[in-house]
Order: structure tokens, then C-alpha cells, then sequence
């Protein structure tokens, strides 16, 4: 065989590896398209099913069963002025913003949801990188969850860390930005989450009962490092908590977590534009310890 013919049964052989190469690759593509066309539509199908359960509460009772106001009117929702019912309530442990200090509120969002006043409930962003940390099991997974997510968890859904369970929780957070003012969700949210023990070792909820337990004041009274300490308690509580089951102080070691989460979150209401350098360099430099009760 000439040195031509080895080069000509050569490039045939390669051309019939490129074209099998080329009709795999094709093929993989063809299938990869039915596997996502697949994909979505039983994910449709899925949120359909999800939608359909979320339908089974109407507007008003998704309001009452989050804002868990037994005082509130039999009307249509729309119609009810939430943050001046929680102005007047009684008892004093439900407070409406004429009982609150504005810089819990902004120390809450800057830290919890920075985007809370400009979304629909939701981040979508946010949703698929938790899902991908989740089906990778990721050691240090980011949260994905907005204020009104977290409130319709904490009120509506079980702690369950199931599919399911997520996306009822995104549709109710959705729905629930439609009924609700910003203001009415984020006064809710704070009169209903938990901030850990009091200085009787007694669980608290809500910010009244927060500021009263932990510093010995109204939430009116509050200033930006005992505002910004109490939303850093929101994250995870009873880690955070500055007293024992017991009631007891815990020692100056023990209370530092705390004291960094709430470095971070006057860090964080700087960057937001919540609050001035001069505002966060004096509130970082506050005794906050020698405050607790």
C-alpha cells in the first residue's frame, strides 16, 4: 500500500468517526431538549397542583391566619387598616409603628431582606441558588427566604424541609404581597417572630416582648445598637439569646456570637444607607452588655 492510499483510508476512517461523532453529539442535544421540555412540564404541573392547594384559603382567612389577630374585623381584607389596628392594640405586646423604634424596622430588612421593599415576595435568585446548594449539600447553605416568606412559614407552614412545604410558601408569600401593604407584612413580621429567652429564661415573641425582656424598655425607646442587636437575635434565636434556660446571663464569651451577628447587622444598615458612618462607628463603640437587664 502507497504512502496515498494509507492517507486516503485514513481520512475516510476519520471521516467516519467525525460523523459519528457528530450524530452522537446531535442526539445528545435532541435528548437533553425532551428531557428539559419533560422537566417543566412536570414542574408546571407540580405548581399547578401546589397553586390549586394554596386556593383552598381565601384572602381574608390567609390574613387572619398570619397576622393571628383575633380582633380582626369580618370584612373584606382589603378594607382593613392592619397597622392601625396594631397601633391600638391591647395588649401592649402587639406595637404598630407608633410604638416602635424606625430603627428596628430598618435594621430588620437591612440584615434580613435588603430588598424587601422593592420584591413581590420573592427572589428568584435567591430561591435557585438555595436549591442548588441544597442538591449539592452544600456545608454552608445561604438563606433564600424573604421577610414574607419567613412570616407565612412561621405562621402558616410547618419547619418540614420539604419541596412541598417550599412551595407553598412561595405562592402564600405571593399572594400574600397582594393583600398586604409592605408595612402591614414587616409590623406583622416583627409582632410575630421569635427573639430567643427573656431574663426569666421564658421564651419571647415578638418585638415588645423582645425589647421589654432582654433591655427593660419599650420598643419605642430603643436605640440603633439595642435595635440592631435584637434583629440580629431573628436569625437563629436561641443561639443567640443572651440568657440560659434558666434565666442566668450568659457568660461574656457565650453572648459574643450575638455581639458579631450584631456588628454585622449595623454593618449591614450602613450599606443600605439605613444609617450614617458617624451613626454606625458610635453604635459599634455602645456597652450593649452592661444594658442587658
Amino acid at each position: 500500500m502507497t504512502q496515498v492510499s494509507k492517507i486516503a483510508q485514513f481520512l475516510k476512517h476519520y471521516d467516519n468517526y467525525f460523523k459519528y461523532i457528530k450524530r452522537l453529539f446531535i442526539l445528545s442535544i435532541v435528548c437533553s431538549i425532551w428531557l428539559l421540555i419533560l422537566s417543566i412540564g412536570l414542574a408546571l404541573g407540580y405548581f399547578a397542583s401546589i397553586v390549586s392547594k394554596t386556593d383552598d384559603i381565601n384572602d381574608d382567612a390567609l390574613v387572619q391566619a398570619v397576622t393571628n389577630l383575633p380582633e380582626l374585623p369580618e370584612v373584606q381584607s382589603s378594607d382593613v387598616d392592619l397597622i392601625a389596628l396594631y397601633n391600638e392594640q391591647t395588649p401592649i405586646l402587639i406595637a404598630g409603628p407608633a410604638e416602635v423604634s424606625p430603627y428596628v424596622t430598618k435594621a430588620i430588612v437591612s440584615s434580613e431582606d435588603a430588598q424587601f421593599y422593592t420584591h413581590h415576595g420573592i427572589l428568584p435568585k435567591a430561591i435557585f441558588r438555595a436549591m442548588y446548594q441544597d442538591i449539592f449539600n452544600r456545608d454552608h447553605p445561604t438563606g433564600g427566604s424573604t421577610i414574607t416568606q419567613q412570616l407565612v412559614k412561621n405562621q402558616l407552614l410547618s419547619n418540614q424541609k420539604t419541596y412541598d412545604r417550599k412551595a407553598k410558601e412561595i405562592m402564600y408569600a405571593m399572594r400574600l404581597e397582594n393583600i398586604m401593604t409592605k408595612d402591614e407584612i414587616i409590623y406583622t413580621y416583627i409582632n410575630r417572630v421569635s427573639f430567643g429567652r427573656n431574663q426569666h429564661g421564658q421564651h419571647i415573641t415578638g418585638i415588645t416582648a423582645a425589647s421589654y425582656g432582654i433591655f427593660g424598655k419599650p420598643p419605642k425607646l430603643l436605640n440603633l445598637p439595642e435595635a440592631a442587636y435584637l434583629a440580629g437575635l431573628v436569625q437563629s434565636p436561641y443561639f443567640y439569646t443572651p440568657y440560659t434556660k434558666e434565666g442566668h446571663l450568659k457568660s461574656h464569651e457565650a453572648i459574643q456570637p450575638s455581639i458579631h451577628r450584631q456588628r454585622y447587622v449595623l454593618k449591614r444598615m450602613y450599606i443600605e444607607n439605613m444609617i450614617t458612618k458617624q451613626q454606625y462607628k458610635q453604635a459599634l463603640d455602645y456597652p450593649i452588655q452592661e444594658k442587658f437587664i
